[in-house]
């Protein structure tokens, strides 16, 4: 009986170890090439060509960079989207950029970026911004 219980035990977690496993192996990636300097994370990005991954269905995402650096971006605010037109969407202030939503390719939303205090000063400062559009490839 003990001997029945301790297979079922190892059994159970380990077919939640593999569910889990799957369940990582399901995150998007697409490349967009950015043309501009953006501000992301409290951080300063060059432009070039980034990866952005799906981390979860929650809204975390995964930015790598061309000279590899790597950022996680929580993005909470769930908002529509046009699944065939995945896209990073940036807030400009005149020549400076803030990433705002990410909308990843057969998702019904997008995710819109909480205004971080770079976003906030740029606002404040300089008030009018317009709003540009970068697509996402698959790569």
């Amino acid at each position: 009986m003990k001997l029945t219980m301790t297979h079922m035990i190892l059994t159970a977690g380990l077919s939640a170890l593999l569910g889990t496993a799957s369940l990582g192996a399901q995150n998007l990636s697409e490349v967009a090439d950015v043309p501009f300097t953006f501000h992301a994370a409290q951080q300063t990005f060059s432009a070039g060509k980034y990866r952005v991954s799906e981390r979860s269905a929650t809204g975390l995402f995964q930015l790598y960079g061309p000279s590899r650096e790597s950022i996680f971006v929580g993005a909470m605010v769930p908002t529509g989207s046009d699944s065939k037109r995945p896209h990073l969407t940036f807030t400009c202030y005149g020549g400076e950029c803030v990433l705002s939503e990410i909308a990843m390719p057969g998702r019904e939303t997008a995710y819109r970026l909480s205004k971080s205090q770079i976003d906030k000063n740029l606002t404040h400062k300089l008030g009018i911004a317009s709003m540009i559009s970068v697509p996402l490839k698959a790569h």
